[in-house]
C-alpha cells in the first residue's frame, strides 16, 4: 500500500462530509432580465403608442422562472489557429465562440409561458408586420443559477446579448397524451462563471 493516497480516496469525502456535496440537475433557476411587461407577439397595433395592459404579460420573468425545466450549461470553444514552418505545424488558440444553448419549459395554460417565449423572440422578428426588431430590444441578459439542495447557492453564469433564435415544441397528438413542453434556442454573446463570496 505504498502508494495509496487517503487524499484521494472515497475514505477523504466520507471523513469530510461538511466540504462535500454532490452537484445535483434539478436546483437551478433560469433568469431574463427586462421582459416584465413584454408586448404579446399577437397584439398588431403601434407599437409606438400606448399599448393596453392586456397586450403586455406583467410578469414575465417569474411566471418563465417557474416553468423552465431544463437549461444548457454555457461553455466556449476556441478556434485553433496553425502557425506552420517546414515540417513543424503549431497549434495556438484564436478567437472564442460561445455555442447557443437550449431551454426547455413547460407550456402552462394560465401562465403565459408559450406567449413569454413568443414575446421575446417577436422582438427580433415581428411576422405581423415583417420588420426586424433593434439589438437594443431584443438582446437581453441571462443568469442560470446552481444550488445544493436546500438551495444554497453553488455557482452562476451570466449571459450577455441573449435572444431566441429557434422556438420548438411537441406535436399535439391523442394518442399519447401528454404534458406538452417548449424548446427555445438562446443565442448569446459570452457568459461569464460567478462564485458566491
Amino acid at each position: 500500500m505504498a502508494n495509496y493516497e487517503p487524499s484521494l480516496s472515497g475514505q477523504h469525502i466520507s471523513s469530510n462530509l461538511a466540504n462535500y456535496e454532490a452537484a445535483r440537475t434539478g436546483f437551478f433557476s433560469f433568469l431574463v432580465n427586462d421582459i416584465d411587461n413584454i408586448i404579446r407577439a399577437t397584439y398588431t397595433g403601434d407599437r409606438t403608442k400606448d399599448i393596453p395592459a392586456s397586450d403586455k404579460i406583467a410578469n414575465a420573468q417569474q411566471y418563465l422562472k417557474l416553468n423552465v425545466v431544463k437549461a444548457d450549461v454555457p461553455h466556449f470553444s476556441l478556434e485553433p489557429l496553425q502557425y506552420k514552418r517546414g515540417n513543424d505545424t503549431i497549434k495556438f488558440a484564436g478567437t472564442p465562440t460561445f455555442d447557443a444553448g437550449t431551454i426547455t419549459v413547460d407550456d402552462v395554460v394560465g401562465l403565459d409561458t408559450k406567449s413569454i417565449l413568443m414575446a421575446w423572440q417577436a422582438l427580433a422578428y415581428d411576422v405581423y408586420s415583417r420588420r426586424g426588431g433593434r439589438m437594443v430590444d431584443y438582446k437581453k441578459d441571462c443568469t442560470l443559477i446552481e444550488y445544493t439542495q436546500d438551495f444554497q447557492q453553488i455557482r452562476s453564469w451570466k449571459l450577455y446579448g441573449c435572444w431566441i433564435s429557434d422556438l420548438s415544441e411537441d406535436a399535439f397528438d391523442k394518442e399519447n397524451d401528454g404534458k406538452r413542453q417548449i424548446s427555445a434556442t438562446i443565442q448569446y454573446d459570452r457568459a461569464e462563471m460567478i462564485m458566491p463570496q
